[in-house]
C-alpha cells in the first residue's frame, strides 16, 4: 500500500487560492459598516432636498422629526384634518416621502447630531420647522455610528440640496448667494 500526501506543489496552489479569496472578502467585510453609514448619509441628504423642496414650493410649514421609536427621520407638514376643521393644524408626516431607516450601527440617542445656525437642537421632541417665505436656517445633521465614524450634512438657508462636509469638492463647489448689484456685477451675463 502506498501512502499519498499532498506534495509543495499543490501545497502552495492552495495557499494562493486562499490568499486570493481573503483579498477579495476581507475588505468587504470590514468595509460594510462605513457603506451602511455613506447609505443612511444619501437618504439623508434626499430627505434634506425634499425639506428644502417643500419649504420653497409649498404653502405648508414642513419640517424634519427624529422618531426615536422607530428610529427614522421623517419629513412632517403642518397639516390641518379635513374631517375637523375647527382643530389646529398638527405635524404629520408627508405620506409622499418615505421616512429614512437608520441604521442600528447609528444610536438612537446620540447618533443623530442636529445644528440649526450652529445651535445644537434636538429633533426628537420637536421638528425642524420652517414658515413659507421666511429665511431658512443653515442646518446640519450629522450621524455618528458606534465605530466612531461620522457623516455630516450641511444644508445652507439658500440651497435646495444639501452638501457632504468630508465632500471636500462639493464643500468648494457650494454655491453661495452675491448681490450683483452691491457688487458692481449688475450688468454681467450670469
Amino acid at each position: 500500500m502506498r501512502n499519498r500526501c499532498f506534495t509543495l506543489v499543490e501545497m502552495i496552489v492552495v495557499m494562493a487560492v486562499l490568499a486570493v479569496v481573503m483579498a477579495m472578502t476581507v475588505p468587504r467585510m470590514f468595509g460594510r459598516e462605513g457603506r451602511v453609514l455613506q447609505l443612511s448619509a444619501d437618504r439623508v441628504a434626499d430627505l434634506l432636498t425634499m425639506f428644502a423642496q417643500r419649504e420653497n414650493l409649498s404653502s405648508r410649514p414642513s419640517g424634519i422629526w427624529h422618531d426615536t421609536a422607530t428610529h427614522r427621520l421623517v419629513l412632517m407638514v403642518l397639516d390641518a384634518d379635513g374631517a375637523t376643521p375647527e382643530q389646529p393644524a398638527q405635524w404629520r408626516p408627508d405620506r409622499t416621502v418615505k421616512p429614512v431607516q437608520l441604521p442600528a450601527s447609528v444610536d438612537v440617542e446620540r447618533g443623530v447630531g442636529v445644528s440649526i445656525d450652529g445651535t445644537m437642537v434636538d429633533i426628537s421632541r420637536w421638528p425642524i420647522a420652517t414658515e413659507p417665505g421666511k429665511r431658512r436656517p443653515r442646518i446640519e445633521i450629522s450621524l455618528y455610528d458606534d465605530d466612531g465614524r461620522v457623516k455630516t450634512l450641511v444644508l445652507p438657508s439658500h440651497a435646495l440640496r444639501p452638501y457632504d462636509l468630508d465632500d471636500t469638492d462639493a464643500v468648494l463647489a457650494a454655491r453661495q448667494p452675491v448681490d450683483l448689484d452691491a457688487a458692481g456685477r449688475h450688468r454681467e451675463d450670469w
